[in-house]
């Protein structure tokens, strides 16, 4: 079987809820040889694996599985027209697809257990297609448990049967029915305190099982209908919190939009066919009308239509488009009709791509994550020796009643929850990264948001980013045809500016542009140099009569133009907000002329003119902590080099653009600032909430407040709402 080397993967883990499960599911992918890095992602249950030479992702999903934990996969049955000598062949060749698993034939028919978050059925069918199969799809399925239809279940059985035990006064029935709780309900405890022992750790389920467990066996032995009921409603009140919780991680986890099963109406000779639109591929026509949600990227072909693209790009208002306007899958068609040519569909749609660098920017690890790995490590031993520690206090150095001393020292173990630690960091950032989603902010690099606060300086590009990018040539003299030729094989907005000046055919070789200086060509058999006033001046003889750009030809001078491009609308207002922020705010721009100089007094800023992309790189490495903010067009150097890389791009291939986080326009710079700042304030404030709640709740479930006591089911329920309350706080703005 032919391996791929050095990838990145990633896989939906069922079953954590602590960080004692992320330490485990990380040391069960990290036993498999090959595998370089791993990255959990408690809140919303994603590992992110790097695999080197040799490493099979199909180990590291069993290995997680024998560790106690589900991977959400996918069984696709594919029904092939191949002989039985090709199988292995084929099987072969499905093997070495990203995000295979498993590959199973038999006579006519290709079973393939794939990862649904890395590949689907549609790439499969066109991998076997383009290898000259003809194959369909016969059956598929989800192969996972849902964690919080799971704890769902367990709720529903453990609140039927918890009033009877607390109703029935005849203790074999009580006893019977808080057996069935604990061993049907909660099972999910005891597998998972198991599988921690088994692997070295302790969790949550250790103490909720060593509590509820030790109540029930009292109850047994002492005949105690108390402590029966008190192990039944622990169990119940625990998993109202989890499944609680689940919800939650779920309804998180979902935020990013996807365009799953959309039914899409594809016209096939001359007539409409409704599809799944995982089988549209690019040069297909489909038919939009009101209320459908757009099924792939592509570009109007015909007619006209207002689609509501705020989920996507943080536009609030309906958008019309028309004829050669471009289209995003999973935008909604509010009204109108028209037919979208598809240029990508699948993974390939720039909703899948928004999709992956959410979760590329989730499995990010922040250096407050140290401290809470270490407490979270010694949370459950010393929750255990402060239980046994209040038992043998209440015992013997106070001489309370045996069954008293028991009550405390369960109530202890259900008291305590490493959960809201492990929850603190990885739902605050999925939450905050999320939020700015919605505004048209995607975040590529996790760590960036806390990186941002430490930032006091923008360095900010003009051309495009600040201003309009709609440059306009206001005045021309000379020889300008020529330059409007030359410049027709530049994509940079002066040069779709200047290349409007003339129009015919021209013959151009040797053409060569300098980013951030001119272009260089031979235009009709003449030598044209058209750029900055500097970079002409050093290479021809002549004056620059205060034009914006030269035009040399063979050596002279011979042609000026001056420009105008205005400022955005929103980047006076942004710039503003910068500087009230407390923010230092530089200009760096490759123009040299005195548009430059006019933008700068106009946003009261400072201005570093006349800089190549490699100036520019230079400058934001001499700034030190600096953000850089660029169209991306010639700032890609500057976008890496920076502390932080902010790239201004309106385009649906986020591969063709640099920087740490995405921005629409310049206006959305404060929302990134301020939604940097809350996350990272919210991380901080989980974080400390977390430890405040378990350093109260303990004492008081220990005794302190004697003798006003928690029961033990009481103090499983406030355990519980320790997760809870970190997950609904990071949900709150």
């Amino acid at each position: 079987m032919r391996l791929r080397a050095d990838r990145d993967e990633v896989l939906k883990v069922v079953g954590m809820h602590c960080s004692t499960c992320v330490a485990t599911v990380s040391r069960a992918a990290s036993s498999i040889k090959g595998v370089m890095d791993v990255r959990v992602n408690l809140a919303t249950g994603e590992v992110r694996l790097s695999l080197g030479e040799g490493a099979r992702l199909s180990e590291v999903v069993k290995s997680i599985r024998r560790a106690g934990y589900d991977v959400v996969t996918q069984r696709v049955d594919i029904a092939v027209e191949a002989r039985e000598e090709e199988m292995p062949k084929l099987r072969e060749l499905l093997e070495s697809v990203e995000g295979v698993l498993e590959v199973r034939t038999g006579s006519g028919l290709v079973s393939v257990e794939l990862n649904p978050l890395r590949t689907s059925a549609e790439t499969i069918l066109e991998e076997l297609r383009k290898r000259g199969y003809r194959v369909s799809l016969a059956k598929e399925g989800i192969v996972a448990r849902s964690d919080f239809r799971d704890s769902s279940l367990r709720l529903i059985s453990a609140s039927v049967l918890s009033p009877l035990v607390l109703l029935v006064n005849y203790f074999p029935v009580a006893l019977a029915l808080s057996a069935v709780i604990l061993l049907l309900s909660g099972t999910k405890f005891l597998r998972g305190a198991y599988r921690a022992l088994r692997n070295g750790t302790a969790n949550m389920d250790v103490l909720v099982s060593l509590s509820s467990v030790t109540a029930w066996a009292y109850g047994l032995v002492s005949k105690d209908l108390g402590f029966l009921q008190a192990s039944s409603l622990l169990i119940t009140f625990v998993l109202a919190g989890k499944t609680l919780e689940a919800w939650l991680k779920e309804r998180i986890s979902k935020e990013v939009p996807e365009v799953l099963r959309v039914k899409a109406r594809r016209i096939v000779d001359g007539e409409e066919r409704e599809v799944d639109a995982r089988e549209l591929r690019p040069g297909d026509v489909v038919v939009l009308r009101s209320g459908d949600t757009v099924p792939a990227d592509g570009v109007i072909d015909e007619g006209e239509v207002y689609v509501d693209e705020s989920p996507l790009t943080g536009e609030p208002n309906p958008v019309l488009k028309g004829k050669g306007d471009p289209l995003i899958g999973g935008s909604a068609v509010l009204s109108g009709f028209a037919k979208l040519y598809v240029t990508r569909s699948g993974e390939r749609t720039y909703l899948a791509q928004v999709a992956e660098a959410v979760r590329r920017a989730e499995a990010v690890r922040l250096p407050i994550q140290d401290f809470v790995d270490e407490v979270s490590a010694y949370f459950v031993p010393t929750v255990v020796v402060i239980s046994a520690i209040v038992f043998l206090i209440w015992r013997f150095a106070l001489g309370y009643p045996l069954s008293f001393a028991l009550t405390l020292s369960i109530a202890v173990l259900a008291s305590a929850c490493p959960c809201g630690f492990g929850l603190a960091t990885p739902t605050a950032i999925a939450v905050g990264i999320r939020r700015l989603l919605k505004r048209g902010v995607i975040v590529r690099d996790g760590e960036a948001l806390q990186r941002l606060t430490e930032v006091r300086t923008f360095v900010i590009d003009k051309t495009g980013t600040l201003t309009e990018g709609k440059i306009r040539v206001v005045k021309s003299e000379g020889e300008v045809r020529l330059a409007s030729c030359l410049e027709r094989l530049s994509s940079h907005p002066i040069a779709k500016a200047i290349s409007k000046l003339s129009e015919g055919q021209c013959e151009v070789r040797d053409f060569t542009e300098f980013p951030g200086k001119g272009v260089h060509g031979v235009v009709d058999g003449r030598t044209v140099l058209v750029g900055s006033k500097d970079f002409v001046l050093a290479n021809c003889t002549g004056e620059d009569r205060g034009a914006d750009l030269l035009v040399c030809v063979d050596g002279r001078v011979e042609g000026w133009v001056w420009l105008d491009d205005p400022l955005r609308p929103e980047a006076i207002e942004a710039v503003r907000r910068l500087k009230a922020m407390g923010y230092r705010v530089i200009i760096a721009t490759g123009d040299s002329s005195s548009r430059a100089e006019s933008a700068a007094r106009a946003l009261g800023v400072e201005l570093r003119k006349g800089l190549s992309p490699e100036d520019k790189a230079e400058l934001v490495r001499g700034l030190g902590k600096v953000a850089f903010v660029g169209d991306g067009i010639n700032d890609a150097l500057a976008l890496k080099e920076a502390f932080v890389g902010v790239a201004v791009s309106s385009g649906t291939d986020l591969a063709k653009v640099a920087g740490d986080a995405i921005i629409p326009s310049i206006g959305a710079l404060p929302s990134l600032l301020e939604g940097s700042r809350r996350t990272v304030r919210k991380v901080r404030e989980n974080v400390a909430w977390a430890l405040a709640y378990n350093s109260i709740l303990i004492p008081i479930a220990s005794g302190v407040l004697y003798p006003f006591y928690l029961p033990p089911e009481w103090a499983a329920l406030a355990m519980s709402m320790n997760s809870v309350s970190v997950v609904l706080w990071s949900l709150v703005q």
